[in-house]
């Protein structure tokens, strides 16, 4: 039996900064997989977009100023300077190692945990149970006793949550690619600078940004974070629209068209130099105008109905891919103190995607990470 006045279940940006925090007890990390801090490598497509100054009313699920106002991204900057990272923001907000790569980050970290947490990889959780004030933790190769216990696993952590009988919300990818029924033959296809809104339930959003078609559904950073959205409201089902000029208005396009028709070319010619082909097959393809007519005889209704088409694309959401960068769902943070200590168990702390948070792409999971890690490493401190 191995005693610790701190375990940390995972081994992810949570569990890392809890046990950085945590400089007064003897501390131990249990990791499922055979390396710790292996997942950061794949953040921000291999850069690592650690946090961001930006936090707009669709960043997160909730309100998270309670926990903001403790630990925001200044405090994760200083943290990892300290540690001899070097980071650099985008315009928008985003925060990178000016190495532009991951492996930096998780460098500096490692070499922090040397010599200061005992590690214990390849550790699967059987069994825990709490004997009056201590946590018995049963592994595949190893028995654990402690007296905090910290659940850093991540998202989809269902059987544990199981095992520790916490209430949590079912577990939904998020940020991930959309199925859609009606996407067909624009494989590979990438739009730039289009807007792309969506209606789920009470909640409108729109967002500009890159589009990119992938066989039977769209993927790309505004995708993800639309994706969010039908995550949150627990079902991938409803309608996307594109807009493939958005700054242009319907009249400005109608115009642009009316134009166009001087082109003296056939209909499905007349958006050469305007579009890409395949695109310009789809514009056709969603608006049902006959196209074996010259552009000279194409009049106001079909205009109307292409220069419509035009910014509404329209796709039916179907279901998701399995690349999902987080989940959503998880331990409702109003069963959590403002320390993130689980109300009903004693020293049983939840932080990370665990809890039931979940932000958009550019950095706001990550600062979620450090933020309630931190959060509950000093507090753990102050026992």
């Amino acid at each position: 039996m191995k005693y610790y006045n701190t375990i940390i279940l995972g081994s992810g940006a949570s569990g890392i900064m809890c046990a950085l925090n945590i400089d007064k007890y003897k501390v131990a990390m249990l990791e499922i997989s055979s390396k710790p801090f292996k997942k950061i490598l794949v953040t921000g497509n291999g850069r690592c977009n650690i946090t961001n100054n930006k936090i707009y009313k669709f960043s997160y699920n909730q309100n998270l100023d309670v926990f903001f106002d403790k630990v925001d991204y200044k405090h994760t900057l200083t943290f990892f300077q300290e540690l001899g990272l070097e980071c650099y923001a985008d315009t928008e907000g985003r925060y990178y190692p000016i190495s532009n790569m991951a492996k930096s980050v998780q460098d500096v970290v490692l070499q922090k945990l040397e010599n200061k947490v005992d590690i214990f990889t390849m550790q699967e959780i059987i069994n825990i149970n709490k004997e009056e004030d201590e946590f018995i933790i049963s592994t595949t190769n190893n028995f654990f006793k402690c007296k905090n216990l910290v659940v850093a696993t991540g998202g989809a952590s269902e059987n544990l949550l199981d095992i520790l009988n916490v209430k949590y919300k079912k577990f939904i990818p998020s940020l991930v690619a959309l199925k859609c029924d009606d996407v067909k033959g624009l494989s590979g296809i990438r739009l730039t600078n289009v807007k792309v809104s969506v209606n789920i339930g009470d909640i409108s959003y729109s967002e500009i940004g890159e589009v990119l078609y992938k066989e039977g559904g769209l993927s790309g950073i505004v995708i993800f974070n639309v994706s969010a959205l039908f995550a949150r409201s627990g079902k991938f089902l409803g309608k996307i629209k594109i807009d493939l000029l958005p700054n242009m208005s319907f009249e400005q396009l109608k115009q642009k068209l009316i134009d166009r028709k001087k082109l003296n070319v056939r209909l499905d010619k007349i958006f050469v130099g305007m579009f890409a082909n395949a695109i310009a097959n789809e514009i056709f393809r969603q608006s049902k105008v006959n196209t074996n007519i010259n552009s000279i005889d194409i009049n106001e209704n079909m205009i109307n109905i292409l220069t419509k088409t035009i910014k509404n694309l329209e796709y039916t959401v179907c279901g998701c891919f399995d690349n999902n960068q987080v989940y959503s769902g998880g331990v409702a943070l109003k069963d959590l103190k403002n320390n993130l200590m689980y109300k009903y168990i004693n020293n049983l702390y939840f932080i990370g995607e665990v809890c039931d948070v979940d932000g958009m792409c550019g950095g706001y999971n990550l600062q979620w990470a450090w933020t309630s890690g931190k959060i509950v490493g000093e507090s753990i401190c102050c026992n």
